[in-house]
């Protein structure tokens, strides 16, 4: 049985290059990775790298692609301290979040 894609995630890269959520807006980050949640035929959850990107806009434009094009929700991890302009969310299939 095929994964199921629940999820689009767009998560920030720290100083040390590892792709994870970063919630200390104090920290630097060095990029922007997507991420596709799926869940696995034994009902795991995991998610595969797509993308990294040196900057926000295009990484939050393909998470917003790929969320419209699979009917999902698109979660942004990132604080809005660090993500340099604000975007309005166009994609309609299903909430946009925020990490705090």
């Amino acid at each position: 049985m095929p994964k199921q894609p629940i999820a689009v995630e767009l998560e920030a890269i720290n100083r040390d290059g590892e792709t994870q959520v970063v919630r200390d807006s104090g920290l630097t980050v060095h990029g922007y990775s997507v991420y596709l949640r799926a869940v696995e035929a034994s009902g795991l959850a995991l998610a595969t790298w797509v993308a990294d990107y040196d900057t926000i806009g295009p990484a939050y434009q393909l998470a917003e692609r790929l969320s419209l094009a699979l009917a999902i929700p698109l979660t942004v991890l990132v604080p809005e301290s660090l993500m340099p302009v604000k975007h309005e969310p166009t994609a309609k299939a299903g909430p946009i979040t925020t990490a705090s």
